[in-house]
């Protein structure tokens, strides 16, 4: 009705619905435990990486990161140094996460920076946003109120596209930020924020 064409695929394989945000974790972790792993960047002095971790050409992981798979990584990604990418996470291309972030169960698109010492768990941070230092997404079980409906979920925080976040935001458990959202430093995100929120 949009004028998009749609296109079906038989698959043998694991079939997973996405119908909330929350559901993009459980089908990434399905898909991250039937890729192979790979090195197609550097891993700098000191970094350790185990298990099926795929790291993207041109990526580099710097020194002191600890990388536990199933991952994926990008390609041109900047790791590090001294971060934390724990099991079930998937990195987009072009992604830059700085030192001492660790990152958990969480799904991060494209073209994404993501500042010092944050924590992010169970979280969707889509293409484009720009996070300044110290933001924490702490995973926790959450009543998500979306359409009328009330589903309970164990969740983090859940980043439409183009969103800015300034230094020491901090988003409750089930947080949905709308796309190209601006939140200023030091706010504290509950519940749903629509489209081109601005929080000062």
């Amino acid at each position: 009705a949009q004028g998009y064409t749609i296109t079906a695929q038989e698959t043998n394989g694991t079939c997973l619905d996405v119908v909330y945000p929350w559901d993009i974790l459980s089908l990434n972790d399905a898909i991250l435990h039937r890729m192979p792993a790979s090195l197609g960047g550097s891993v700098e002095s000191g970094a350790s990486i185990k298990g099926l971790v795929s790291v993207g050409e041109d990526t580099v992981i710097r020194s002191n990161s600890y990388i536990v798979g199933p991952v994926v990584i990008g390609r041109n990604c900047d790791i590090g140094p001294n971060v934390s990418i724990l099991p079930a996470t998937s990195i987009g291309d072009n992604v830059v996460i700085s030192s001492f972030t660790e990152i958990k169960n969480s799904v991060v698109g494209d073209d994404v920076s993501i500042g010092p010492s944050s924590i992010i768990q169970d979280s969707v941070i889509d293409e484009g946003c720009a996070i300044m230092g110290h933001f924490t997404a702490c995973s926790d079980q959450a009543e998500v109120r979306i359409n009328g409906e009330y589903h309970l979920v164990t969740v983090g925080a859940m980043l439409g596209v183009g969103c800015k976040l300034g230094s020491r935001v901090i988003a409750q458990p089930g947080a949905i930020i709308g796309n190209y959202s601006q939140i200023q430093a030091m706010k504290m995100i509950n519940g749903k924020l629509p489209d081109r929120s601005s929080m000062f």
